[in-house]
């Protein structure tokens, strides 16, 4: 060590020198002391001193977000919003279950004949309108007409038109004859029933027959729902508020200071803006369908060996989870997860890649020369195209996803993505071996379009399209499952089309909030009337000494 004991400065320094642990001990343990006096002193209350309690309080009104809207005429108003407040407001002859089941809603008994197109409906006779009038088969008969004469503006025109005549027989009883018995499902006589003696076109206080009538309603501000004293099913307990706002992505912020209650949203990402916000979170599956479609007149793809391999190969849940932020569900068939009450067994093709290549196999490719394709009976490579839109960024993911999948069985797999019109120009001319795409299904799932003869794909299969053609007939709900259940053992054999998932959408609500019954994707505020929630109240408190 040097040393100049000559010189004070050098002498102070030598002596830190010798004695810097003992100074930084010195230092940590004073520094220890001060914080704690100081902690001390701040835990030290005054008489003053006032403090937070927070309790919570039982509400009986559940507060909904929703946009600015043209017109609250459920037969004609085209804003999203009315279509599905109504549901709240209106009773139809018949509803969807979960499972997109019918069930009588208005209607006491019925009989339907396939042959003919048409059913003989007996109504409740307990069921009134919020003003204490009964619905009648002539209220029926005149919400058809209106839809008819609102024409294709009003979102249930697609029902109504297919409907030939409404005979009444009395005050309850009345028979719906369809234009085509092929085109007579009873699932199209869902539409609100108005009624005959105060609808008015023109006004917002629409009378119907649902658990909640009109309350009050500022067009900027909000609308007010209560219970239908008269409703066949009993008066709900909870009162309904829709705030008005202009940006529906401040909704969630909203929930926050318990200003909204909850809310469905169809955003990838809010499940984990939710918990984020230690927000209620539940998952349920939409009617947007991911899925990929084979081109039968590629000869590769012709052989079902080749598709099922191809969906064996496959890691679809893995796909869910990398590609769509784990929001998505996987189904046993291209139709809504657990469709008509039957099961859902998920992925019948889940990823197994040696039974994928045994598949190949058996359809008579090999790789002779061991470079890792497969070559056919004449040699060439096995190659595949994956047409893909580029505009969707998860499905053009998933798409890259596929197609390292497809080489690590054998298959040569490359991705073409296109802009959207290119895309769907060349899914119509056929012009691609396998395309991924999406479809977001009415609720009434009506798939004819793809099983008939003009699908894009090539497939044909008259038992299949029997099958599907039977589902839009005047059959009963029994007949409906039985059909279906055949139906789905056909599709997986054939596999014209593999579904990789539906996705998902988000049900959000306050931190203290039960149900028994929550939303689906065409029934927004399903079971809102049974729904509990506690606001957060807090108060200040005086301390005393």
């Amino acid at each position: 060590m040097l040393k100049n004991k000559g010189n004070r400065a050098y002498r102070v320094l030598d002596f830190l020198h010798e004695h810097v642990i003992a100074i930084i001990i010195a230092v940590v343990v004073l520094a220890g002391v001060i914080s704690t006096i100081a902690i001390v002193k701040g835990d030290v209350k005054t008489s003053a001193e006032e403090t937070e309690k927070r309790t919570y309080e039982p509400m009986n009104t559940i507060y909904f977000a929703m946009d600015p809207v043209k017109s609250l005429n459920p037969l004609s108003s085209e804003d999203r919003d009315v279509y599905y407040i109504s549901q709240l407001m209106f009773s139809s002859l018949f509803r969807l279950d979960d499972h997109l089941n019918i069930e009588p809603d208005l209607v006491s008994s019925y009989t339907a004949n396939s042959s003919n197109g048409s059913v003989s409906i007996k109504l409740r006779e307990d069921a009134k309108f919020s003003d204490g009038s009964n619905v009648t088969a002539e209220d029926v008969r005149y919400t058809v007409n209106q839809i008819l004469r609102i024409g294709e503006e009003s979102p249930y025109y697609e029902y109504a038109s297919k409907i030939d005549s409404v005979k009444t027989s009395g005050s309850y009883s009345l028979t719906i004859t369809f234009e085509n018995p092929s085109d007579a499902a009873l699932d199209n006589l869902v539409f609100p029933i108005v009624s005959s003696r105060s609808f008015d076109a023109s006004s917002n206080k629409v009378v119907g027959s649902g658990r909640y009538t009109y309350g009050s309603y500022d067009s900027m501000k909000f609308l007010k729902l209560k219970p239908n004293q008269y409703y066949y099913g009993g008066a709900p307990e909870n009162k309904i508020q829709f705030k008005v706002i202009q940006d529906k992505a401040k909704t969630t912020g909203l929930m926050t200071t318990d200003s909204v209650t909850a809310y469905v949203s169809t955003a990838e990402d809010a499940d984990a803006d939710a918990e984020d916000k230690k927000l209620n979170v539940t998952q349920f599956p939409s009617s947007e369908l991911e899925y990929l479609g084979f081109n039968f007149d590629n000869k590769y793809l012709a052989k079902k060996e080749v598709r099922q391999a191809i969906a064996l190969a496959i890691d679809s849940e893995g796909l869910i989870q990398d590609n769509y932020g784990g929001g998505g569900v996987t189904s046993d068939s291209i139709y809504f997860p657990g469709f008509l009450g039957t099961e859902n067994k998920g992925d019948p093709f889940e990823q197994d890649q040696k039974g994928a290549s045994e598949l190949l196999k058996k359809a008579g490719f090999k790789d002779s020369n061991e470079d890792g394709i497969l070559e056919d009976s004449k040699g060439r490579d096995f190659k595949l195209k994956i047409l893909v839109n580029s505009n969707n960024g998860s499905r053009s993911d998933t798409a890259s996803s596929i197609a390292e999948a497809l080489n690590q069985i054998g298959i040569k797999a490359s991705v073409e993505k296109v802009s959207w019109s290119v895309y769907r120009s060349e899914i119509r001319s056929g012009d691609f071996d396998l395309y991924l795409g999406g479809y977001q299904f009415d609720k009434k799932y009506d798939l004819r379009a793809l099983f008939s003869r003009s699908n894009y794909l090539g497939y044909k299969n008259d038992q299949v399209l029997n099958y599907v053609k039977k589902l839009e007939t005047c059959i009963s709900a029994e007949q409906q499952k039985e059909t279906y259940e055949k139906l789905k053992t056909l599709l997986q054999e054939d596999l014209p089309y593999y579904g990789l998932c539906y996705k998902t959408y988000s049900f959000i609500a306050v931190k203290r909030f039960t149900s028994t019954e929550i939303p689906t994707f065409f029934d927004m505020y399903r079971g809102c009337d049974t729904w509990k929630w506690e606001k957060v109240v807090v108060t200040e408190e005086k301390e005393k000494e």
